[in-house]
């Protein structure tokens, strides 16, 4: 039997099932509540407020004028009875869903246990735990509510606890990373650093300066022109529902990713996002197996980069409502990126690698030293990028390249990287091409380069193996925290 709400952090490792707050089944099932509200609305207006409206402006003589209030009266008694069975019926079972919502956590693991007809059991392992965001949607965040997004290693091994209040969630949520909530006066000292912040002018103007902006333009243009030669102003609908959608997106864009600040906290990242709903991710460096830099070619123009991370594991995997902080920078200078990615990766990229990654995002199109390229036949393979096709071996880390018009630049170290692979299709072999792809965890960057030489690639590959199990076994021989080496 659970004890109750859970009133402090304190009493959370315990052991003992706790509820989360009387709201929580209330903010879960908003969305039954709308739609119960708007069936309810519509009702009122089909069958109240616009007869009650034809008749008083003499539209419609259905209802006489004497029988007109009784029928007023008798339907909003029918509705006043109707909404309080129904808010009886919601009251009972939201109380049902809050009874059986439970978690309790120990020294070994995580546990949430919730569902009235259909039962669901989370568990997520402390030791496993990497890091546990703080999100905040709009209306919990105005009842001064928040969740916790707890994110163990592995695929959809998230625990989710919603909801709780601010101050009690942040605790909790330092209990579970520190062990001790008393630690937070000296993180309330600690205050973070704040390294990057996207101005939302900058944002907008990226959202505006993109391929699909491009497109939306050139389609409008010949709807224009053709609207124009044929005379007819119904083809201009098209052309307003394009405007429509396209200001939609902005805003919808703007509103989810807009305020976007990357802050660094005892040697981690920590990224927030979100006008309005927010949620706020902490990222220690050692979730980070891959870097990657994209510059779609509108952001040529302004130097512009987006940088994107895979993750050891994949934020709000058990609630597709949470952003993906997979984004590291939605659009950001090649100083602020570079600033962020020594934050990332740590003693990884110094001195000449530094300045090589950091040319070659100045300059897209140069070839580091010692980086494996496509040939010219490679051309009939990737007609339009084989020539900027790049897979280049650097101390303890991986450079790749690829793309036209979209340029993506990834940075892999060696100690993240669990295998690499050769291959060849139909197309490749008879022009004497291999692929080599390098597999890291989920996400969202792809760590391939397509029509390389087959001999330089597999020598190539036969050197990344070496380095590898050389910057792997480097890692295991240091001696652990504590020991004498």
């Amino acid at each position: 039997m659970a004890e109750g709400t859970l009133r402090e952090a304190s009493d959370a490792s315990s052991g003992q099932w706790h509820r989360l707050h009387p709201l929580t089944p209330v903010l879960q099932g908003g969305v039954v509540v709308v739609a119960v509200l708007t069936a309810a609305v519509f009702i009122l207006w089909e069958n109240l407020i616009l007869p009650t409206l034809l008749v008083f402006f003499g539209v419609d003589d259905e209802l006489p004028d004497q029988d007109l209030w009784r029928f007023v009266q008798e339907f909003l008694g029918w509705i006043a009875v109707s909404a309080l069975l129904l808010v009886v019926v919601l009251v009972v079972i939201f109380w049902l869903q809050w009874r059986v919502h439970v978690f309790r956590m120990d020294d070994d693991v995580i546990d949430v246990k919730k569902g009235l007809l259909v039962k669901t059991w989370r568990q997520a392992r402390r030791d496993r735990v990497n890091t546990i965001g703080v999100r905040r949607p709009l209306l919990p965040r105005l009842l001064g509510l928040a969740k916790l997004d707890i994110q163990a290693a592995g695929n959809d091994a998230n625990v989710v606890l919603e909801y709780l209040p601010v101050t009690l969630a942040q605790d909790l949520r330092r209990l579970i990373l520190q062990g001790d909530v008393s630690e937070r006066s000296e993180e309330v000292e600690q205050r973070p650093q704040r390294e990057v912040d996207v101005p939302l002018f900058r944002y907008v103007g990226s959202l505006v300066a993109s391929v699909e902006t491009v497109v939306l333009l050139t389609v409008i243009t010949t709807v224009s022109i053709f609207a124009i030669a044929v005379g007819d102003l119904a083809v201009w609908l098209a052309v307003v529902l394009a405007l429509f959608v396209y200001v939609v997106y902005l805003v919808e864009r703007t509103v989810r990713w807009g305020n976007f600040v990357v802050d660094s906290l005892s040697g981690d990242l920590r990224v927030s996002v979100g006008l309005l709903a927010t949620s706020v991710e902490t990222i220690p460096p050692q979730r980070i197996h891959t870097l990657e830099f994209s510059q779609p070619w509108p952001w040529k123009l302004f130097g512009w980069w987006r940088l994107n991370a895979n993750l050891a594991s994949q934020p709000g995997a058990a609630t597709n409502k949470a952003p993906e902080h997979t984004v590291i920078i939605p659009v950001a200078t090649v100083a602020e990126v570079m600033k962020i990615v020594r934050l990332g990766m740590p003693g990884m990229i110094l001195g000449e690698v530094e300045e090589q990654v950091e040319g070659l995002l100045s300059q897209p199109r140069k070839r580091l030293t010692g980086g494996l390229g496509s040939p010219r036949r490679g051309r009939w393979r990737n007609p339009f990028s084989a020539h900027l096709t790049m897979a280049a071996l650097q101390p303890g880390l991986v450079v790749m390249r690829r793309g036209l018009l979209t340029s993506r630049i990834s940075v892999t170290p060696l100690t993240r990287i669990q295998s690499a692979s050769v291959s060849q299709g139909p197309w490749h072999r008879a022009l004497g091409l291999s692929q080599i792809h390098l597999h890291s965890v989920a996400g969202p960057v792809s760590l391939r380069a397509s029509a390389l030489d087959s001999a330089d690639a597999r020598k190539w590959w036969e050197e990344l193996n070496i380095a590898t199990h050389t910057a792997v076994s480097a890692v295991g021989s240091r001696p652990v925290k504590g020991e004498k080496a």
